[in-house]
């Protein structure tokens, strides 16, 4: 069963959001550098711009905290590494970087008697900057997709951590900020998609001449409705592209469900003529056990 972690969590932070997004980030921080330091000082490097050699050195007086507070205002994040090293990390989730904020902030930075300090942002995307006066060189500006991209490609020993990670993951996935690149099979993937729409669209016509039918296409599903009202509908969910579904009520909890496992009957080795028998022999036997 999918728990779905974080998001669970979440239904419970109604209105702190960005505070849930923040502690969330913080504990899986101090999860790694105390489960998987390796990575744990990794992931604070990219996200400090701070050289990893200098953090392994001060690795024993790491402090996080979420807790602070200055006369200029509680930055989201504060670290102490050693007695030279100060960081003041604002975190965004949907809101807009307040009036002067990130100038305030840098003005508590600038009073500290640390001789390394630095500001940095943490928001959805590059644009956010445009949201501030101050000059780009005054902070460091980092984004959640940076974030996804570095825990993504780190490999755990730890099962706790694996599983933790991943939940953030998937997390920030539901919240559009883990963007996965678009890469060359774009340019054949979508055609391939109506490709197999219109011949789910052939193979209806050829189990089910009697039937009228109906193209739906939505966010999440595009296929065909069978028969006279929208009880019964065929085609691909892309959550789970590579089964063609038959079912009732259009998957909100449905009571009848059969579906095709493309991978297991090698569909894409198969010329376009096998293609289309395989699904008609699919649509012809599940059809009449729905009747």
């Amino acid at each position: 069963m999918r728990i779905d972690l974080y998001s669970s969590l979440a239904k419970y932070a109604h209105r702190q959001e960005e505070n849930f997004l923040t502690e969330a980030f913080v504990y899986i921080l101090t999860t790694l550098l105390e489960q998987e330091p390796g990575y744990g000082m990794f992931v604070l490097a990219n996200l400090l711009a701070f050289p990893i050699e200098e953090i392994q050195i001060r690795s024993g007086s790491i402090n996080i905290s979420t807790r602070d507070t200055y006369e200029e205002g509680r930055p989201d994040i504060i670290i102490h590494m050693g007695e030279d090293c100060l960081f003041f990390i604002e975190v965004k989730h949907d809101s807009k970087i307040g009036y002067h904020q990130l100038e305030s902030y840098l003005a508590a930075l600038e009073k500290e008697t640390q001789g390394h300090k630095k500001l940095v942002l943490l928001t959805r995307s590059k644009h956010s900057i445009q949201e501030t006066d101050l000059e780009t060189d005054r902070f460091h500006h980092i984004c959640w997709y940076e974030i996804s991209g570095w825990l993504s490609d780190l490999e755990f020993e730890d099962e706790v951590s694996n599983f933790l990670v991943n939940e953030f993951l998937d997390f920030l996935k539901g919240k559009e900020m883990s963007m996965e690149r678009v890469s060359w099979e774009y340019i054949k993937g979508v055609p391939a998609l109506r490709s197999l729409a219109n011949m789910v669209g052939v193979a209806v016509a050829e189990a089910l001449p009697e039937e009228k039918t109906r193209r739906t296409a939505g966010w999440n599903w595009i296929g065909y409705y069978l028969g006279e009202g929208t009880d019964l509908w065929v085609g691909v969910r892309y959550a789970d592209h590579l089964h063609l579904v038959m079912e009732n009520d259009n998957g909100n909890e449905p009571t009848f469900k059969k579906d095709l496992d493309l991978s297991e009957i090698h569909f894409f080795s198969l010329d376009a003529g096998e293609q289309l028998e395989e699904i008609i022999k699919f649509i012809s036997a599940s059809y009449p056990e729905y009747q």
